[in-house]
């Protein structure tokens, strides 16, 4: 019963991805995934191409819009349509005919794009040409000898770019610093900065204490599926609000989409305790150690509410374990086995 009542509870957040994924033509894309995916130098694609998995390598010629979600992400073909790309590290010496937009750890550009290029990093590196603008939320932004922007290039960040005198710059060079907090009394700050974090931890063992099943099923398929949790997650978490607003522009969708929009905030916060479970899980496991369940699922969502209030990268880890653990959870719900039942046992004639 429990399960069932958690399938009807996020029964709008999976009928509004179905209804996106309906109104939109991506059977018409060419989609990938695996640990590796590489289109080769040689090859062309006249299409649209999602990439999901954990190194992808584009050297070709991709005809329409470049989707990637990976670890690695190496681009040094041609694009003609737009890239976007989520990695933890990005490497694009390629050349682009519409925009650039990423989110990673370490983003590397040596390419060209005839659009803006639009990042969010902890470091950027930029040595290439961009025609038109360039927006950036860095910790560190580089700017080599190689750099030609056509118009503006406006950052947000802490440190001041290290621009090279060499670096053409069409526009202004402008940069946004970080709104520094007012000083709040210590034992408030602290408190302030463990609240959320109990909060989490006690939501955390009621989860794995009702739903032991849901919650061991989601961190299982996240270590034996794991390219196909990213690929549904990231759909989920990118698609489903879109759908959920296209739905309240509707007189008749308007009820259903907020009730999306509130089962898809659950949703995501569901997905940091099973992120974390699975962290915890894997950390005991290459210890060799064996604990209770509960205690690997705290100590889990506790490392992970860690991890992400780390500067700049932050962001980006807990965008990672939320796409994996809502795609992780999806295939787990939608993907049960049914119990085989004892065949019934017929009695020859005569028997007893």
């Amino acid at each position: 019963m429990p399960q069932r009542f958690f399938l009807i509870a996020m029964l709008p957040v999976f009928l509004f991805l179905i209804l996106f994924i309906a109104t939109n033509p991506v059977e018409a894309a060419t989609v990938e995934s695996g640990e590796s995916i590489t289109v080769g130098a040689e090859e062309t694609i006249d299409d649209d191409i999602y990439c999901f998995g954990d190194t992808v390598n584009i050297s070709g010629t991709v005809l329409g819009d470049v989707v990637i979600f990976a670890r690695q992400a190496n681009i040094d073909g041609t694009v003609r349509g737009s890239l976007l790309v989520f990695a933890e590290t990005i490497r694009i010496s390629g050349n682009s005919a519409g925009s650039v937009r990423g989110a990673a750890n370490s983003v590397s550009f040596d390419g060209s794009t005839s659009g803006d290029l639009m990042i969010a990093a902890d470091r950027l590196n930029i040595n290439g040409s961009v025609q038109r603008n360039i927006y950036a939320a860095v910790g560190n932004l580089l700017l080599g000898p190689e750099t030609v922007v056509g118009s503006n290039v406006n950052y947000y960040s802490a440190n001041e770019a290290a621009l090279h005198e060499e670096a053409i710059i069409g526009g202004t060079l402008e940069r946004t610093v970080p709104r520094e907090h007012q000083p709040a009394a210590p034992a408030r700050s602290i408190w302030s900065f463990v609240r959320p974090i109990l909060s989490l931890l006690l939501v955390t063992a009621l989860i794995v204490w009702l739903f032991p099943n849901i919650s061991r099923g989601t961190i299982n398929t996240i270590k034996e599926q794991p390219s196909l949790s990213l690929g549904i997650g990231a759909l989920i978490v990118f698609t489903t609000p879109l759908a959920a607003v296209l739905l309240l522009l509707t007189v008749i969708g308007a009820p259903l989409s907020i009730l999306s929009i509130l089962a898809y905030a659950v949703l995501l916060y569901l997905t940091r305790i099973f992120a974390g479970y699975f962290l915890g899980r894997l950390a005991f496991d290459r210890m060799g150690k064996e604990l209770h369940p509960l205690w690997v699922a705290l100590i889990g969502v506790l490392a992970l509410s860690l991890l992400v209030k780390i500067p700049y990268i932050g962001w980006f880890i807990h965008l990672v374990a939320v796409i994996f653990a809502a795609g992780a959870l999806l295939l787990h719900l939608t993907g049960k086995k049914k119990e085989q039942k004892t065949p019934p046992v017929f009695m020859e004639p005569g028997g007893n």
